[in-house]
């Protein structure tokens, strides 16, 4: 079995940041803020989401 499934994820929220760090740098305002928070704030509800559902389990 490979590991390549259990690392798509994890590269993708690391995208998302890099994308999100980047627009934040980079852009001037308007759209790119939206951008920015929304790609910045998707790891967050990913851990919260996550925590959240550990927690329905136990």
């Amino acid at each position: 079995m490979s590991s390549r499934p259990q690392w798509r994820w994890p590269i993708a929220l690391a995208i998302a940041t890099v994308f999100g760090l980047l627009a934040a740098l980079i852009g001037e305002g308007g759209v790119w803020w939206g951008l920015c928070w929304i790609a910045l704030a998707s790891p967050l509800v990913t851990i919260a989401w996550c925590v959240a559902r550990s927690g329905r389990s136990g």
